[in-house]
């Protein structure tokens, strides 16, 4: 049953049902290292999306860093609540979209994010929907930052090289790293790509 393929739906409802978003508001030190590489490519006033925001915490330090034109996208209702009660200032001052990424990715303007990122949000995405990858090229005005786990076996985890799948599109990698093991995300990279 652990490796039984899942749906596209199963992978949705087990989001929807087990965002955690208090878990993910603890883990500060990630959203530290996100904003190191964030920093060297964007300036504040670059339009940035994050695909998958949970409870808004990349965000919140992003916004805290003078960094205002923000969007995230999320699935989870809980999380999306959640991050209301606990960043208002960023609820009220940033656009949140309440949805999957395929119902939302395909309504955002071409050519528009200066940054796009996802944090352990890729990995989840089902191979149903590897059609989105080549939306969030579209999408992309200059650089996608992926922190993703790129070989674990598991139900939940789909496991893609990001290098290989956005040269596709027309990225080049332009730094890679492995995250810091004190960040608790052992085994996973990051991964920054500029749009030629």
């Amino acid at each position: 049953m652990k490796n039984k393929k899942r749906t596209l739906k199963e992978i949705h409802d087990y989001w929807i049902n087990n965002s955690k978003p208090q878990r993910y508001a603890l883990h500060i030190k990630r959203s530290e290292f996100l904003q190191k590489y964030v920093d060297k490519y964007i300036t504040p006033k670059g339009e940035i999306l994050e695909i998958g925001c949970n409870v808004g915490r990349n965000l919140h330090y992003l916004y805290e860093h003078n960094y205002k034109n923000l969007t995230g996208i999320e699935i989870s209702e809980e999380a999306i609540k959640e991050l209301k009660k606990t960043y208002p200032s960023l609820a009220r001052n940033v656009k949140i979209i309440h949805s999957s990424v395929e119902d939302s990715i395909k309504k955002l303007p071409e050519n528009h994010y200066d940054l796009v990122f996802t944090m352990a949000v890729f990995e989840h995405i089902h191979t149903d929907s590897d059609w989105i990858f080549a939306q969030v090229a579209k999408i992309t005005k200059h650089y996608l930052i992926t922190i993703e786990a790129e070989d674990i076996q598991h139900w939940r985890f789909f496991p893609r090289n990001y290098k290989e799948v956005f040269e596709k599109y027309g990225f080049l990698q332009v730094e890679e790293d492995i995250c810091p093991d004190d960040l608790g995300l052992n085994g996973y990279k990051i991964r920054v790509l500029k749009k030629q």
